[in-house]
């Protein structure tokens, strides 16, 4: 699950939350990463374009999870910042799309659990606009694809691709 190679910020400071989501204070990302009684913010984003969703391959050198298939987009909350912000952030450093924070339909909020971590993350849709260019950000991203929700899920169940946990379980609690 861990990778050495990995170019994030491990002394990144992020929002330490409660159960309840409320905020507790700061936690270095590294510790977060690795800390199963703590909680931290994330953004996740699903850019829509018509019935099909953009599904991302995560690059070889990311943190957590690499090579796997995960949503459009998705963002550590940094310390003092907050959701919208944070992915209008995250959607431009991905996909290179500039957005305001306007533009993002709020689809729910999803404590995804893992072995290692728990993640309260803040769902948003964006609506591609056909004046929008996507160009990924080849240290965050590999490959992506547009697959519609139906497609994803049945991926999902069949394990035709490897998916990254938060997605699954992400799609399972939204969609």
């Amino acid at each position: 699950m861990s990778n050495k190679l990995t170019k994030d910020p491990q002394d990144e400071l992020l929002i330490e939350v409660d159960s309840n989501n409320s905020i507790i204070g700061s936690i270095p990302r590294g510790v977060a990463h690795n800390s199963p009684d703590k909680i931290y913010r994330i953004v996740v984003i699903f850019v829509k374009n018509g019935n099909n969703y953009l599904w991302q391959k995560r690059s070889a050198t990311k943190g957590m999870y690499p090579n796997c298939w995960s949503h459009s987009v998705g963002g550590h909350v940094g310390y003092g910042k907050d959701y919208a912000e944070t992915a209008v952030k995250e959607l431009k450093e991905e996909l290179g799309i500039v957005a305001s924070e306007k533009e993002f339909k709020f689809m729910g909020e999803v404590l995804v659990k893992f072995p290692t971590l728990n993640e309260f993350s803040h769902v948003f849709e964006y609506n591609l606009k056909p004046t929008d260019r996507i160009d990924i950000a080849k240290d965050e991203v590999s490959e992506v694809r547009w697959m519609s929700m139906d497609e994803a899920k049945e991926s999902m169940r069949q394990q035709k691709l490897k998916w990254h946990p938060s997605s699954v379980q992400l799609v399972e609690a939204l969609y």
